[in-house]
């Protein structure tokens, strides 16, 4: 069962754009806790409540009916959907503290829990 501060939280997801570290913080955690949403994400209750309120039908009956009414303009509308239903990764900038990166920038990607190839 959700508690208050994950129904509070959940609450919170579609004024802050689906923010779930922001929406966190309005709902009372500590900054040590939403510093780390999935504290939250993956959560039994946080769960329960994303599907109460927004289950896997839903989403696809709203593409549905975007892809019919404006299939030109319909990702705002899903990509929040994707980011509270947890589809979506949202990135943190660990390495510039915030400031806009300079010069070549190198991203690496961490391959090491995909299966090697034979």
């Amino acid at each position: 069962m959700a508690t208050l501060k994950q129904k509070l939280a959940v609450g919170k997801l579609v004024e802050n754009g689906g923010n779930v570290s922001r929406s966190m913080l309005d709902a009372g955690y500590t900054p040590a806790t939403a510093s780390t949403p999935q504290k939250l994400t993956n959560s039994k209750g946080f769960q329960e409540l994303i599907e109460k309120y927004l289950p896997d039908d839903k989403i696809l009956g709203a593409l549905g009916e975007d892809i019919d009414r404006k299939p030109q303009n319909r990702t705002p509308e899903l990509t929040l959907a994707a980011k509270i239903k947890g589809m979506m990764i949202e990135k943190k900038d660990i390495t510039s503290g915030g400031e806009k990166l300079r010069g070549n920038t190198i991203i690496f990607q961490d391959f090491s829990d995909e299966p090697k190839s034979k």
